[in-house]
């Protein structure tokens, strides 16, 4: 088992299409379709079922896939580790909330490029739930997000501090204001989470959010 194997399986994975892993790749389509028999054959086991609608891994593809990320996570590691010196280079894959990529994220960016130059930054933007997916994932090296992460594998490191404000237009007691319908942008909002959490605590039960 060889790791270009293992990155060929794994693009076939996320994508589902032979035809897709190869444009992403930039390989023909047979040649990903012969490694991925031939990573089969070497293993002696069924990693995915061939259907209509694409390829969908098996148990034991699942069970793969796991391993073949570490597998490559830490060979990426391994490969940056090399070539760090003084003068950083490569691409440096981040994610950032949009607040965060607007107000916080451009100056830092700015200094970090005019001390390495030689470094391809790039910046994705999501909410928190889906940026640390993607951390998790090994589809960016990092990201800036609401903390705390409830994962042991994500190392944190604390950036800056931002306080959540209730706005309302109606007066009164603060506990009669937390029950009314609130605005948030979406079930992945951190914010929305946040307050629900608040809201438990104080044992406070709201109709609509």
């Amino acid at each position: 088992m060889e790791s270009g194997e293992l990155k060929i399986f794994r693009a076939v994975a996320r994508e589902g299409s032979i035809s897709k892993a190869a444009r992403q790749l930039n390989y023909v389509q047979s040649n990903v379709t012969a490694r991925i028999h031939k990573l089969e054959t070497d293993l002696n086991i069924k990693l995915f079922h061939r259907t209509n609608r694409g390829m969908k891994l098996t148990a034991a593809g699942e069970n793969l896939l796991q391993y073949a990320d570490q597998v490559l996570s830490l060979l990426d590691e391994a490969e940056k580790s090399a070539q760090l010196n003084k003068h950083p280079k490569g691409p440096l894959r981040l994610g950032a909330l949009e607040t965060t990529a607007v107000t916080h994220l451009p100056e830092h960016a700015a200094s970090f490029l005019r001390r390495f130059p030689e470094v391809d930054l790039s910046v994705n933007t999501g909410d928190t739930h889906s940026l640390v997916r993607q951390v998790l994932d090994h589809k960016v090296d990092g990201a800036f997000v609401y903390g705390p992460v409830e994962y042991t594998d994500i190392k944190q490191i604390p950036v800056s501090r931002e306080e959540l404000v209730l706005i309302s237009a109606e007066e009164g007691a603060i506990e009669d204001m937390l029950r009314l319908p609130m605005l948030f942008f979406g079930t992945g909002c951190s914010h929305r989470d946040r307050v629900k959490r608040l809201l438990e605590e104080a044992g406070i039960q709201q109709q609509k959010s």
